[in-house]
């Protein structure tokens, strides 16, 4: 199948090519009217263009290539596979918006291997579930402007983004009459932020997440107390074990729809947080720097 040109788009749209590069490329400094960049666009899309992206960046010394970069583990459970699907799609969305491409990629969390960046030229990067030590192994191999997405890593050169645990914590332990709660959680890749989320339970009284069969143990020793659990599809298992009046949810995966109705959800926003990340990137990437090194993504007030 013939590669469609810039000269085929212009031939087809009825005007230079110099024009269908001008709006191909965003540029904003040419003087080009709405109707006719529509019309370029509309033809680019019918002809299923695809851009040269090697050309673009020797032209423009720009990829226009963000990496979101994921650590799993080598054999993921379900609370675990869909724990970042919607974040990845809603940061796609987020970087199509600003005309960049996305690459997503995967790296174990055993065998922290990555070549990703040294076969594409990334202008930015979102790494996302990572471990303080793997860190410090992948940090050297990646030049871009980076934000570390839940984890909290201590270092004041990198921007951290994660969910406010804390204030949605204290805001469900209110309703409770702070009496004393048992906490059911997924298992982050980082020590800090699994600290930061157990910091105010009693350490009796904290699951993380590893198999069903344990789960129903840990409720059924608990099934008179009340309850905080975070992940939603954690929460759904849960539901199978305990009385849905003594448990919250916190919904971090984007699928609370999955829970039953009778169940308390406290919900984050994976779309707020695409926005919030990508906004940081944005700046990083412009040069633009702050001392404020940690964003923490408040929930969503309640309907």
């Amino acid at each position: 199948m013939k590669k469609v040109t810039l000269k085929d788009i212009a031939d087809h749209a009825g005007v230079s090519v110099a024009s269908v590069s001008y709006v191909l490329n965003n540029r904003t400094d040419q003087k080009i009217s709405l109707k006719t960049r529509e019309k370029i666009l509309e033809v680019a899309y019918e002809l299923n263009y695809v851009p040269n992206i090697a050309a673009r960046t020797l032209a423009n010394k720009k990829s226009s290539l963000i990496g979101i970069l994921i650590i799993t583990s080598e054999n993921e459970d379900p609370w675990e596979k869909f724990l970042y699907t919607d974040l990845v799609r809603e940061l796609e969305k987020v970087m199509r918006r600003n005309n960049y491409d996305v690459i997503v990629s995967t790296i174990s969390v055993t065998k922290p291997e990555i070549d990703i960046t040294s076969k594409r030229v990334l202008e930015g990067v979102f790494l996302i579930n990572v471990r303080g030590d793997i860190f410090y192994k992948l940090s050297t191999k990646i030049s871009a402007p980076m934000i570390i997405v839940d984890s909290l890593i201590e270092d004041r050169y990198f921007h951290k983004i994660t969910w406010n645990f804390s204030k949605a914590i204290a805001s469900i332990k209110k309703t409770y009459n702070r009496e004393e709660v048992f906490l059911v959680t997924s298992r982050f890749n980082d020590k800090r932020i699994m600290e930061y989320i157990r910091d105010d339970f009693n350490k009796e009284l904290i699951y993380e997440m590893d198999s069903v069969e344990e789960l129903e143990s840990f409720l059924e020793k608990n099934k008179d107390k009340k309850g905080i659990i975070i992940n939603e599809f954690i929460g759904d298992m849960a539901s199978r074990f305990i009385d849905n009046k003594n448990i919250f949810v916190i919904s971090i995966c984007g699928s609370d729809y999955l829970l039953d109705k009778d169940i308390r959800t406290v919900v984050f926003s994976n779309k707020k947080k695409a926005v919030l990340a990508s906004n940081q990137l944005f700046k990083l990437i412009d040069k633009q720097y702050s001392d404020n090194k940690y964003i923490y993504v408040n929930h969503n007030k309640p309907k």
